[in-house]
């Protein structure tokens, strides 16, 4: 609470005064494109954070306010115009784009409309064995499942780490166990960051085993149809990986697998080229970016991390939700929208993720973690 009425009060400040701008000229922000994340559009918020992960999730009214914004503030471009620009060094600033991760249905039922309302181009990076099927993503999985767990359980740490035995994989270090008692939320974040798909599939059927399987919570992906009707409306359709697979905590054969399927998926079914990938959960490291640069022309992080030698394979994002912009019983301020876009806040919330060269392929030992463990919550 307290750090939100300080970003506020810095942002009304800052705003009327015009220093964020400035601010924002000083760190390069304004030399460089605004290109905004979004994933799930519920039309309310408040129903939907009962059931789903509430940081994924943005109101249409809020969602349409923010765009409003954007296009007062810079001329919101395709995706694939930033990048001519950035391939051609050419200048980018003022240019805007929007973006929607994971291909969920109601981004086609609810943000589909408002963008052609409002005449905004947009990309949509699908998770492409997903699409066309009633398979919900793992992320969303987890966290149901967990949502429920916590609710039962007296002492969810010791629940969890019977739980990480059971599947015979690597415990949590002490330190993160510790945080994962607080929420599901939490113990969600914590679980994605230290394991890969395979031991978080096995986390995932130990909990349907004693819970059952969770039930639909609007978290579907589109259909083929879908696709192909935002694609012939102007849409960007970019690849987000064929299982949303943690690139960084994966073997490099599961990496090369999930770029060149989902690639070749999406371009067998939608009958264009696939240039644009975006990395699930903004994870990567070195040697991901190389492998995503063998088969996508631009990749889209979401921190403010670039990587020299592959400008155009780390484009950072602002993922932005429903409470990003949020004071008091406000969803959407404009001063603290012009100051998330403009950087007046990233020193206040650093990227902690380690960038570095290689590609594990196992779980991240808990003498790691001990070390990560905040930086898996950033």
């Amino acid at each position: 609470m307290l750090r939100d009425l300080v970003k506020s009060g810095m942002a009304h400040a800052l705003h009327a005064s015009g220093g964020g701008r400035l601010y924002g000229s000083l760190r390069g922000a304004r030399r460089s494109p605004v290109i905004l994340g979004y994933h799930r559009v519920v039309d309310s918020f408040d129903a939907a954070a009962t059931t789903a992960i509430p940081a994924l999730l943005i109101s249409t009214g809020t969602l349409e306010r923010q765009l409003a914004w954007l296009q007062r503030d810079r001329k919101v471009v395709p995706l694939d115009e930033i990048g001519e620009r950035v391939f051609a060094g050419q200048p980018v600033d003022h240019l805007a784009a929007v973006t929607f991760d994971d291909g969920y249905r109601d981004v086609y039922e609810q943000a589909f409309p408002i963008l052609k309302r409002m005449g905004i181009p947009a990309a949509v990076f699908v998770v492409a064995g997903t699409v066309g099927t009633a398979q919900m993503l793992n992320h969303d999985r987890l966290y149901g499942l967990l949502r429920i767990g916590y609710q039962r359980w007296t002492s969810p740490s010791r629940e969890l780490a019977l739980l990480l035995d059971g599947c015979g994989v690597a415990p949590l270090h002490a330190d993160a166990l510790a945080a994962a008692r607080g929420s599901a939320y939490t113990a969600t974040r914590l679980l994605l960051a230290f394991y890969p798909r395979a031991d978080l599939l096995a986390l995932i059927g130990a909990l349907e085993a004693r819970f059952g399987v969770e039930g639909e919570n609007g978290g579907l992906p589109m259909s083929w149809d879908m696709l192909r009707e935002m694609r012939a409306a102007g849409i960007t359709i970019g690849s987000h990986t064929m299982s949303h697979a943690l690139l960084d905590l994966e073997g490099r054969r599961t990496v090369r697998d999930e770029l060149a399927d989902s690639r070749r998926t999406l371009e067998a079914h939608l009958g264009a080229r696939i240039d644009h990938f975006a990395y699930p959960d903004g994870r990567f490291d070195a040697a991901t970016i190389e492998e995503v640069a063998r088969e996508y022309r631009y990749a889209y992080t979401i921190c403010g991390h670039r990587d020299p030698r592959f400008p155009r394979h780390t484009l950072s994002r602002r993922v932005l939700w429903e409470r990003s912009c949020s004071s008091g019983s406000e969803s959407m301020v404009a001063s603290i929208l012009a100051c998330q876009v403009n950087g007046l806040f990233d020193p206040m919330s650093p990227c902690r993720r380690p960038h570095g060269a290689s590609i594990t392929g196992r779980s991240i030992p808990p003498g790691q973690q001990r070390r990560d463990w905040k930086g898996a919550l950033a």
